[in-house]
């Protein structure tokens, strides 16, 4: 089931959506938004499943943010990153 509603976008941002369409990497605009969505929740899901495992486990929150900085560089480098995540980057750590 699918419910209409109006969202406002910017300009840039509209743009960018109709170029996905164009594209052909998307369907519709509504359907690229959705996917991005779910996606995001997804996303949400997995660090918010994460990030209760290693309170369970007694990690610090530096280790925490250490540990998710490593895992999202390597699913950068294994290719698993989506274009908009690819453009934010995460901080640096020693090994």
């Amino acid at each position: 089931m699918t419910k209409k509603i109006a969202v406002s976008l910017p300009d840039r941002t509209l743009a960018r959506a109709k170029a996905v369409v164009s594209s052909g990497r998307a369907e519709s605009v509504s359907g690229y938004i959705a996917s991005l969505i779910d996606t995001a929740a997804d996303e949400e899901s997995l660090l918010e499943m994460t990030a209760r495992w290693n309170r369970e486990d007694g990690r610090s929150a530096e280790e925490i943010q250490r540990g998710e900085a490593a895992v999202r560089a390597a699913f950068a480098r294994a290719g698993l990153v989506p274009e908009r995540a690819k453009r934010e980057k995460a901080p640096r750590t020693s090994r």
